[in-house]
């Protein structure tokens, strides 16, 4: 599976340092030689380097994203994708704003830096018990702070070492508390959110809410006071950014609302606050309260509330205009000025704050008077110009700001026409004697509402005229602005100096050639000119033809080119600190609406998207070494696994463009590539190309000097140069064709062929708005593309869909379907009440629910419902069961207490076969998760929030069974973020009670998949024609049964229906009539049976001789028969009177009923013969009602087997394997099975299809994007405006690891890594916690069960022989070793952001080998790392120390812990590998993930006084400091199963470090070799003891 070129030499530098590290690996011990070590490999370190460069686990040369959030670095300013109307010239900011203010932290900064002896004052206090507060430590320590600018890493020093939550936050009094204290609680609150691995607010929240509100009025005072300085303003404003988006916290959010509430609609100019009250007919009421109490405001807190944000725009204004003046614009200007714009963006993207807030900001014309300064025209302000963008775009969204409903296109187009009517109406009615003015009134809408002819119409008109039209028409008086009234001052001071100077001029020169009688001309002045040129704009932007983002979006290209891949002002280049701002949208908690939704989403998700991408062109880019041939031609010269030169490209159709676009319909094209030369398995990969999957279309002309240097060392920018990438084009495979023509794409595999030769075609889509944009560059003269391309990559299959994702996205936005149901829309967009969705709220709630085999017995039932006010259960009920739950009290707010009634049924006997009868459930459901089931079966949002170890999967499974069988009309939907996930959920329900033909999983993971059925879509269309098959040769046996031969019974499924109407059936109802004949007890058995009686008599004539040929048997086919009835009639008049016998069938009968061996049921049973091959007997004939009970059994299963064949008829009928799998997505399959990433995929084709689902289960909802979750909510058209969605299930864990993006900047600053699940968290949503865990041992749960709510354990972890006894060989359960330097190093950087520890890894490897030796299996444990270099490194260990010995082999896995989220083993091992500082583990969430893998032992490898002094993980870290530091271990103890109780402590020994380890396993090996080599020369056989056979 490697790469078949080596790395080009410039890589191989890049691990030297890495290669000689591991070089050391031998320096503990000696290498085991007892299974006889294999010789060195040519290349040695060196061969495993490439390898493992080429597996991944190095990062790639350039564009990996970094390990963690606080890495030193120097970084470029990034900023994203700005909208339409947003400038993107400019360059970088200065290096000193991208430096961020230098390195995080290390250990030593901690210890011993600059405020260790501070921190040593609460540290010491908080040990015992007593801190002592001294206000001259805050300002000492923040006068430091001030004379080093704030620098970051003092901060960070200071966050650390929990100054906020043990000093500052504790002590702080609102009335004493001086200026340095407030402002240190800012910086270290915005500190907290920078880093976003803690809690900003759990500490204030947990210690003293209460004060949080006298903190806030004295933020506002400090700003209003005027004594701050421009730093310390910057960092204020990044705090209110942090209060306005944390308003899930109560007491957050009473500060911030009050800011931005109705009261400062006093500010507003008077005609446009008339216009708004008159719009709404609740907000005059409002209004006339707000001026009783805000008119004349009596207090501070009223004044701030008043006033406060009117006065914050213009003192930002102000600023705009004084920076604008100034020579040289600094950091410290942008710096505040790029906040303030994030904060006003902030306020106008929630709809709480926006409400009231954007009329000031439209009544200020902000946007445009910042645009219009001259600040915004240096190209310093680059970054400023694009925030405006975002600003300008938020204050036009399209939505009713007092009701938050979406504006329709025709509601804007009222809007903007309205504007232009007051305009109209202003020029004729205030300039009757303006020409111009009255032409304007009198024009057509088309006519004006341009900018060109708006800007023609005003830009002549006097600023006298200006001023009035702005005024009227805008809302903006001048005179009331002290800003513009300022601008107006100084043009007419500098209008009447000019003229003043003229005048002078003219006496001075009185002769001078201008005519004495010639009008003076009026002289233009730089001032007067660009006051008039503002309010042109002003004018210009309030009246001109909006423009919808929509519009843009669908002209927008979705594959990334060369100019967006390899901007890093566009896509950030390395690491984002996190102490400057960026152009992008935020997810926050709430959306304006699910358009503002899906854009915000669009835009992150794609340049993420581009991060990825081009991390892949630099690592493979490299590897084909382009060069010039000597005819300037670029050849490639080396090889890569994911890339090849392209044979030809040729575009085969254009569609025309769809009613209104302009863009084409479709682009099809045909991509050429050769195989020849390509490794068998990298060719495999190539010919695994399928529909829907992304290629890359390059052109590359190599420089003439090839470049031999270090990737690591270009730049982004610099990259494309180096290596002539010129072109990047993206396209959609269709279909890949061999040289002969043949489809070998196929995705049925059934269907798929195998491919011919060595040439391949990819029939591709290219990007219709691409094309068309490269067309019109040709028109405009430039080179066409398509012909120079010269290169195809392609990438992961799994890291490919975001084409998928965003297309997907795209149409949600542009279709009217996109709805969500009605009971979860207000929440989805965070407004209302978080638990309006919960079913008890909800008046589908069910009243009467079937729980099936869901609870074991009655006390399973008294257990389950602690809350309900009564339970009745009659005596002696067997499950299944029914539970009805009457309501006893209502009161509005509060779950009503409930009446459960239980009632039990019995379960219709199914037939006669052993998978007749139904699979039950095993699990003893825990009261909360009896409460999850419960409700997930009922209508509306299910949040689960399931712990590690508490039956989350069973939990679902259990929901899915009993949906399936209460609502058989319905299709449930699974939807989960890994194929891994998605198998285990599914795993489980393939072994429920549900028919297998019901299930299907979409998707590639499908392969993944430990089932011995394939339940893919096209393994379930070979199943149903393999079961028709089945079904069919069935039928034929039922039709032997009854004499039917011949008669093609079972030539197809419609011919089977055909019998069984006529034959079984009509059996079945002749069986039935026969028993009410013969009674319940056989009574009139032979009026039953058909032949009870035969005749004995003395027959003459033709009758005798047809007697006599009955009685002999001879009576043939071929005999003739008597055809004269009448003569025959008469011969048998004269024969003797007849005699009657019973027959040995009615003799019998009667036997075995009178003995009761048989009951009548039995006798008079017609399927017999078909049930032979059931287990005998039959019948039990214990009693009539048992008898009739497998009677009626075995017809029911019958009719379910021609049901079955019913099903199989549309797979008969539909003649191709694309027809087959449509019909079983949209019509047959009921339980659909797929990965999130493949629902985007697939989306279209299903709407397409029509398939229509009611219920969504999400596994693993904590860890997928926000629009990943989304978008399976809309896999079906809306009815009519209304979603059909009833139930939607999110199973989760937020107090784990989040979605993954890898560009720090989209997951810190634009939050992309939020998930919907924990979002709904954060809104208060009503979650069910299980609280439970039945995986680890109870002290391993000990260290991650405080982050739960009541987390305990089940009691087979309490109970069991497993969990109670100790781990042999190891004195504890769990336990912290520490490991100090290695050779003189601890952590250790070959690349940066590689993070390894060599005696970590030596110390992992040395216990897994002592743990081998002992008799742990293998695949029972596992090594993890929390970083990829570790990885890789403890990887190379394992080669070289143990993975060639069969004694030792190798472990189940070795990966990273983020890797391993949702996964678990029974012994963990861990390194942590840290040693300067703690990184990316001080999140909580993954020390969560790290603690909670294991069942029976878990060892943690680190150093523990780097981590002791975290705050958030001291509830870990204390539990680790009550064991020894130092591996313990139980020497004197034999292989195999201990008897030593968990717990107890034996003879330990202390493992002193690395060497000492490889000592005592040095000892240990001897020792049992030796004892190995007595046995064998005993004769005694094998040795007993050793490493468990796997």
């Amino acid at each position: 599976g490697l790469d078949p070129s080596p790395p080009p030499p410039y890589q191989i530098g890049r691990k030297a340092v890495w290669v000689a590290r591991g070089s050391a690996m031998g320096g503990p011990g000696l290498q085991p030689k007892a299974a006889g070590a294999p010789p060195p490999t040519e290349g040695g370190d060196a061969g495993e380097a490439a390898k493992a460069e080429e597996l991944g686990t190095v990062p790639k040369a350039a564009g990996a994203p970094p390990a963690e959030a606080d890495m030193p670095g120097v970084l470029p300013k990034a900023s994203g994708a700005p909208p339409a109307d947003s400038s993107s010239a400019g360059e970088d900011k200065d290096a000193a704003r991208r430096t961020g203010g230098g390195r995080a932290p290390t250990l030593k900064d901690v210890v011993s830096g600059k405020f260790s002896n501070f921190a040593k004052k609460w540290a010491k206090g908080a040990e015992d018990g007593e801190i002592k507060f001294e206000k001259d430590v805050v300002e000492s320590i923040y006068s430091s702070l001030r004379d080093s600018n704030f620098q970051p890493s003092q901060v960070m020093t200071l966050e650390f070492n929990s100054y906020l939550e043990r000093y500052l936050w504790p002590f702080f009094e609102a009335e004493k508390a001086t200026g340095a204290h407030c402002l240190s609680i800012a910086l270290l609150i915005n500190e907290k959110v920078r880093d976003g691995s803690v809690s900003a607010w759990e500490s204030i929240a947990t210690t003293g809410k209460d004060k949080f509100s006298g903190y806030f009025e004295r933020m506002l005072n400090l700003w209003k006071d005027g004594e701050l300085a421009l730093r310390e303003k910057t960092f204020v404003v990044q705090f209110w950014i942090n209060c306005f988006q944390s308003l899930e916290q109560d007491f957050v959010r009473d500060c911030c609302l009050r800011l931005t509430g109705l009261q400062a609609w006093f500010h507003l100019n008077e005609l446009h606050r008339n216009r708004l009250l008159s719009n709404n007919k609740k907000l005059p009421a409002f209004w006339k309260k707000v001026q009783k109490k805000y008119a004349d405001p009596k207090t501070i807190t009223a004044r701030h509330e008043r006033n406060f944000m009117a006065e914050l725009l213009d003192e930002i204004l102000a600023a705009v205009e004084n920076f604008g003046s100034r020579q040289v614009l600094g950091a410290d200007e942008l710096s505040f000025l790029e906040r303030a714009i994030e904060f006003m963006i902030d306020l106008l993207d929630q709809l709480p704050t926006r409400r009231f807030f954007r009329p000031l900001l439209v009544d200020k014309h902000f946007v445009v008077r910042f645009r219009g300064s001259k600040l915004a025209q240096l190209p310093e302000a680059r970054l400023v110009n694009q925030l405006l963008g975002i600003l300008r775009y938020y204050e036009n969204f399209e939505i009713d700001d007092t009701t938050g409903k979406p504006l329709s296109r025709r509601e804007i187009t009222d809007l903007h026409y309205e504007r232009l009517q007051l305009l109209q109406r202003t020029c004729f009615s205030d300039f009757p004697d303006n020409q111009s003015l009255r032409q304007l009134a009198l024009s057509n809408v088309s006519a004006l509402d341009t900018r060109e002819a708006l800007q023609q119409n005003f830009g002549t008109l006097p600023v006298e005229v200006l001023t009035v039209l702005c005024a009227k028409v805008c809302y903006l008086d001048v005179s009331k602005d002290p800003t513009l009234k300022g601008m107006e001052d100084a043009a007419v001071a500098a209008q009447e100096a000019a003229e003043q100077a003229e005048a002078e001029k003219e006496q001075a020169d009185p002769q001078s050639n201008r005519p004495k009688n010639k009008r003076k001309k009026k002289v233009k002045t730089d001032e007067e000119q660009r006051f008039r040129e503002l309010l042109v704009e002003i004018v210009v932007n309030r009246l001109e033809r909006p423009s919808l983002q929509q519009d843009d979006i669908e002209k927008m290209p979705l594959y990334p080119t060369e100019d967006l891949v390899w901007d890093p002002n566009l896509v950030p280049e390395e690491h984002y600190t996190g102490d400057y701002s960026l152009a992008l949208p935020k997810l926050n908690l709430q959306f304006l609406t699910i358009h503002d939704y899906l854009l915000r989403n669009f835009n992150l998700y794609r340049l993420e998207s581009t991060y990825e991408i081009r991390g892949d062109l630099t690592d493979q880019l490299p590897r084909t070494r382009p060069a010039l041939n000597q005819d300037g031609v670029t050849e490639f010269h080396g090889k890569a696994r994911m890339a090849l030169p392209l044979q030809g490209l040729e575009v085969m159709n254009v569609k025309r463009p769809k009613v209104g676009e302009t863009v084409p319909a479709e682009v099809r094209a045909e991509v050429k590539i050769c195989l020849t030369g390509v490794l068998p398995q990298i060719r495999g990969e190539w010919d695994q190309l399928r529909e829907h999957d992304v290629i890359f279309l390059l052109c590359i002309q190599a420089p003439e000097v090839p470049y031999e240097g270090k990737i690591a060392d270009l730049s982004v920018s610099e990259f494309p140069e180096r290596f002539g990438v010129v072109t990047l084009r993206g396209a959609e495979v269709t279909e890949l064709l061999d040289e002969e023509g043949n489809v070998i794409s196929d995705p049925n595999p059934a269907e798929r062929k195998s491919p011919v030769g060595d040439n391949r075609i990819l029939r591709v889509l290219l990007d219709p708005a691409q094309y068309h944009a490269d067309l019109e560059s040709v028109a405009d003269g430039k080179k066409e593309v398509y012909s120079s391309l010269n290169l195809v990559l392609r990438r992961k299959p799994k890291e490919n869909n975001f084409k998928a994702i965003l297309q997907t996205i795209r149409s949600l936005m542009s279709s009217e379907d996109t709805v969500v149901p009605d009971w979860l829309h207000d929440l989805f967009l965070g407004y209302g009440d978080p638990g309006a969705a919960q079913y008890w709220k909800l008046p589908t709630a069910l009243s009467k629910i079937d729980f099936r085999d869901t609870f074991i017995d009655q006390d399973h039932i008294l257990e389950s419902f602690p809350d309900a006010e009564n339970i009745e259960i009659p005596d002696d009920l067997e499950r299944p069961f029914r539970l009805e739950f009457n309501k006893v009290t209502s009161e509005p707010g509060k779950r009503p207490l409930e009446n459960v009634v239980a009632t039990a049924y019995r379960l219709p006997n199914m037939g006669p076969y052993p998978e007749c009868k139904p699979r039950e459930n095993k699990v003893r459901f825990t009261p909360v998760q009896v409460e999850a089931i419960r409700a997930g079966v009922n209508p509306g949002l299910t949040m689960v929030v399931g712990p590690p170890g508490t039956g989350k999967t069973d939990t679902a499974v259990q929901v899915v069974n009993l949906l399936f069988h209460n609502f058989p009309d319905q299709k449930i939907v699974l939807v989960a973020h890994s194929n891994q996930a998605l198998n285990d959920l599914f795993e489980k329900i393939v072994a429920l009670d549900i028919p297998e033909r019901y299930l299907l999983r979409l998707g590639r993971g499908i392969a993944e998949l430990d089932s011995r059925q394939d339940f893919s879509k096209w393994g379930r269309v070979n199943h149903m024609l393999q079961r028709r098959l089945e079904l069919l040769a069935k039928v034929e046996k039922l039709a032997e049964t009854f004499g039917l031969v011949g008669e093609d019974v079972a030539y197809t499924c419609e011919n089977a229906q055909h019998f069984f109407l006529h034959h079984v059936q009509y059996k079945w109802a002749e069986f039935q009539r026969r028993l009410a004949s013969a009674g319940k007890e056989g009574a009139n058995i032979d009026k039953a049976l058909p032949n009870a009686r035969k005749r004995i008599q003395k027959l003459k004539g033709p009758k005798a001789k047809k007697a006599k040929k009955e009685a002999d048997g001879a009576e043939g086919e071929g005999e003739e028969k008597i055809e004269d009835e009448d003569a025959e009639e008469e011969e048998e008049k004269a024969d003797e009177p007849d005699e009657w016998e019973e027959t040995e069938e009615l003799i019998q009968a009667r036997k075995d009923l009178k003995s009761g061996k048989k009951t009548v049921a039995s006798i008079l049973f017609p399927y017999g013969e078909f049930f032979a091959d059931s287990p005998q007997p039959l019948f039990p004939a214990t009693s009539y009602a048992a008898d009739m009970d497998v009677a009626d059994g075995c017809f029911r299963y019958l009719q379910k087997m021609f049901q079955e064949v019913e099903e199989c008829h549309a797979f008969e009928l539909l003649r191709n394997s694309h027809d087959r799998g449509n019909y079983l997505i949209t019509t047959h399959a009921r339980i659909i099975a797929m990965t999130c990433t493949h629902a985007a995929l697939t989306r279209s084709t299903l709407v397409n299809l029509n398939f229509k689902y009611d219920n969504l289960i999400m596994e693993e909802s904590a860890q997928i994007l926000e629009v990943e979750t989304f978008i399976p909510m809309l896999l079906q058209q809306s009815d009519q405006g209304v979603s059909r969605l009833k139930r939607v299930m999110f199973i989760g864990d937020h107090h784990q690891l989040p979605p993954v993006v890898k560009n720090r900047a989209f997951q810190k600053y634009g939050h992309l890594d939020q998930s919907l699940y924990a979002r709904f968290v954060r809104l208060k949503t009503p979650t069910v916690d299980l609280n439970l865990q039945g995986r680890a041992r109870a002290q391993i749960a000990d260290l991650y069960s405080w982050r739960y709510k009541d987390l305990g354990n089940l009691s087979n972890v309490l109970t069991d022989k497993r969990y109670r006894a100790a781990n042999a060989g190891l004195s504890h359960e769990y336990q912290f070793i520490n490991v100090d330097d290695f050779e003189g190093q601890g952590e250790s950087q070959p690349t940066p952001h590689f993070y390894q520890n060599l005696g970590e890894a030596e110390y992992c490897v040395a216990l897994f080998m002592y743990m081998r030796l002992l008799g742990y299996p293998a695949n029972k444990i596992s090594i993890l790392s929390t970083y990829n270099g570790q990885k890789a490194l403890i990887r190379d260990v394992i080669r070289q120390r143990c993975a060639w010995n069969p004694l030792f082999g190798e472990p189940s896995k070795v990966t990273t812990v983020d890797r391993f989220q949702g996964q678990q083993n029974d012994f963990i091992i861990v390194s942590l590998v840290r040693t300067n500082h703690v990184g990316h583990l001080r999140d909580v969430r993954r020390i969560v993930v790290t603690m909670s893998r294991s069942r029976y032992g878990l060892y943690v490898f680190g150093r523990f006084g780097l981590f002791e002094n975290c705050f958030e993980l001291a509830p870990v870290f204390t539990r680790f400091a009550k064991r020894p530091r130092k591996l313990s271990l139980e020497m004197e103890e034999p292989a195999g199963e201990t008897e030593r109780a968990c717990g107890e402590i034996g003879k330990p020994t202390l493992v002193k470090d690395v060497h000492h380890m490889w000592a005592l396993l040095q000892d240990r090996m001897k020792a049992q070799f030796a004892s190995a080599a007595q046995v064998v020369a005993s004769g005694s056989g094998p040795v007993a003891s050793g490493p468990a056979s796997e």
